[in-house]
């Protein structure tokens, strides 16, 4: 089987339990904080993103694949990317592929988080995505217990939020980005 043959099969295949996925948690009942987790997001993210008046960021602190801890506030001084995920979004991987050429781009310059949002992951299911998206050194976290898509009130997979230096919240959005979009939202920040 060709390269693209097998790439094509596993996004059909991860495609697959991301619709699976969806309809099992829907059909589980799950609570409105965890079902709160996985679609749109709020009005006031939006008018971050319009051009409003920025917002400052939730600060969190989340374990990581590689067992140690990343804390926002921490980051300060650099833009922080915040990617909401689960490790069996098909429509995540573009994204987290656009992320990886970002951080070889700005190497040193800004932050990067995958945040896996689905309480049933583990290591080796996020590390399996990880290995799909390319296998892109940026963090990789998990958000136990859904707090951090809570605090900025996330409602759909692929969101994506740009954190300044400051700490305050300049972009967000709950739809795949493209690396333009991403790109040039980053470059307003780093000019």
């Amino acid at each position: 089987m060709s390269r693209i043959g097998l790439l094509s099969t596993i996004g059909a295949v991860l495609a697959l339990l991301a619709i699976t996925g969806a309809g099992w948690l829907m059909l589980r009942g799950q609570n409105s904080a965890t079902a709160s987790a996985i679609k749109v997001e709020s009005a006031r993210l939006a008018d971050a993103s319009a051009g409003q008046t920025a917002s400052p960021a939730p600060d969190f602190t989340v374990p990581t694949l590689d067992g140690k801890t990343f804390t926002l506030s921490a980051h300060r001084g650099q833009p922080v990317i915040l990617f909401i995920m689960a490790y069996w979004c098909g429509t995540c991987i573009p994204e987290a592929r656009h992320l990886a050429r970002l951080h070889e781009q700005y190497r040193g310059r800004l932050t990067i988080v995958a945040l896996d949002v689905d309480p049933s992951s583990t290591p080796e299911r996020l590390e399996r995505f990880r290995q799909i998206a390319g296998n892109p050194d940026y963090v990789w976290a998990f958000d136990p217990g859904n707090a951090v898509a809570r605090a900025y009130r996330v409602r759909a997979l692929d969101s994506t939020f740009i954190i300044s230096q400051a700490g305050e919240l300049v972009y967000t959005d709950t739809i795949p980005t493209s690396y333009e979009t991403l790109e040039a939202q980053l470059s307003k920040l780093l000019k």
